[in-house]
């Protein structure tokens, strides 16, 4: 599943463009959980996906970037994901998008 969710985000994030970085990259991000999350209202297994999501793009330039957002807006990510927001409305709500 850890290999499935690297070659996903792996290939969402050869598509960021520069203008909207944050966005596209906070999107992917609750993409994710709602994606490999089996229970996205769960806020235990919300938290682990996105402690864990940056450490499986690590390897892209992308880590850095990952890191700040997660560390920036972790705990409103998680309110919002649980709350049943999209990717889009999550990081809109949180100013990303």
């Amino acid at each position: 599943m850890l290999f499935l969710l690297t070659s996903v985000i792996q290939e969402q994030t050869q598509e960021i463009e520069t203008v909207d970085f944050g966005c596209d990259l906070c999107t992917i991000l609750v993409q994710g959980v709602e994606d490999y999350v089996q229970d996205p209202t769960n806020i235990h297994a919300v938290e682990e996906f996105l402690q864990q999501a940056c450490d499986l793009i690590s390897p892209i330039d992308f880590f850095q970037w990952c890191e700040q957002i997660i560390s920036k807006y972790y705990e409103e990510l998680v309110q919002y994901i649980i709350a049943g927001y999209g990717p889009q409305q999550c990081c809109e709500a949180i100013g990303l998008c």
